[in-house]
């Protein structure tokens, strides 16, 4: 469970960065390519402010990768 900033409520969980190249990033649900040695950012926002929080899930898998 992710908290925001901001607000101090609950952020909902489970949206994915995609890059796409006429508009640069947007906020998906879809899958997106990243290199195989990165672990994919996940994204949290707020539903009452909009806050956008990026994260990484697994952080142990992150560093085994390097």
């Amino acid at each position: 469970m992710r908290i925001c900033r901001q607000c101090k409520c609950e952020m909902i969980e489970g949206f994915d960065v995609a890059v796409e190249a006429r508009y640069g990033i947007v906020i998906t649900k879809g899958k997106g390519i990243f290199a195989e040695w990165m672990e994919k950012p996940k994204v949290a926002i707020c539903p009452k402010c909009g806050e956008v929080s990026l994260y990484i899930k697994n952080i142990d898998e992150l560093s085994e990768k390097k």
